[in-house]
């Protein structure tokens, strides 16, 4: 009898080797989903929604320089998607559903342009969506990282002082295990990049050369899309909700989670695999 488990591994394409997870549920329901994490995270970040939602399959991998998985330069939008769409060339059937959290949500766009095919559906979750006129980005954060925490609790305190949103003990403490790092059981904890990785990413898409252009993606979208937004994110204010969506030839379904910040998978994770499910269900 076939058993709800996750199946870890490395997949080698372009010239690299891309850890993933893959949730694989005893029923699944429907579409299979290849869910792409944010740049402050890793594939970890969908354990507690996939093993929530039960009968969703979700191919996470871990992005170039991110995680477990190799970083061989590059940090193009197109890059990412041929990644991603690589691993489920070699691991999901032929139609799928592609999801994405933060500015993954510009690669899921570029990944369902370039596989159109195959891609039934796309969920975008909290992108970051800028207010106003555009301003030359900072590349590197505006705080200060630490590199490492000597206790898991000290990396729970960095998560509530910086992120938005409702964090219960719970969920705060789960998503923090699911996505921090340590290189041995008593090592500090560590974040799942190096901090150069991260800052040449975001000089990268702050730079001419960036081809994020998320609202630019929106246009070409010709399939169901369904976008999650935090009540409380300041990645994407309500301010940047209608122009977003007009971006868009066909409109999106929207839910608001409203307690949550930049991550309602982790704050109302009940919300997001709810209308998850609802939405999957008319996805062929």
């Amino acid at each position: 009898m076939k058993i709800d488990l996750w199946r870890t591994d490395f997949h080698t394409s372009n010239g690299f080797k891309q850890f993933y997870r893959d949730w694989q549920p005893r029923d699944e329901l429907c579409l299979p989903v290849l869910a792409l994490h944010g740049s402050l995270t890793q594939s970890g970040m969908w354990i507690a929604p996939a093993e929530a939602a039960g009968s969703i399959r979700m191919l996470c991998p871990d992005q170039r320089g991110f995680g477990l998985s190799n970083d061989p330069g590059g940090d193009s939008c197109g890059e990412f998607a041929s990644d991603a769409l690589a691993l489920a060339q070699n691991l999901l059937p032929e139609r799928y559903v592609v999801m994405g959290h933060s500015f993954a949500c510009s690669i899921t766009l570029e990944a369902a342009r370039m596989a159109a095919e195959h891609v039934a559906a796309v969920v975008l979750v909290d992108p970051v969506v800028p207010v106003g006129k555009p301003s030359a980005a900072p590349a590197t954060p505006s705080i200060p990282l630490p590199k490492t925490f000597a206790t898991i609790e000290e990396a729970e305190h960095h998560f509530r002082d910086t992120e938005e949103g409702k964090w219960t003990d719970e969920a705060l403490r789960r998503f923090v295990r699911d996505i921090m790092m340590r290189d041995n059981e008593s090592g500090p904890w560590r974040f799942p990049y190096a901090l150069v990785r991260l800052r040449r990413l975001r000089a990268f898409t702050a730079s001419p050369a960036s081809d994020y252009n998320l609202l630019a993606k929106a246009k070409a979208m010709c399939c169901p899309v369904l976008v999650f937004r935090g009540g409380m994110s300041k990645r994407f204010p309500l301010a940047a909700e209608q122009p977003f969506l007009e971006a868009f030839a066909l409109k999106p379904k929207v839910v608001v989670c409203p307690n949550s910040g930049h991550f309602p998978t982790a704050t109302e994770t009940n919300i997001f695999v709810e209308e998850l499910k609802h939405f999957l269900e008319g996805a062929r």
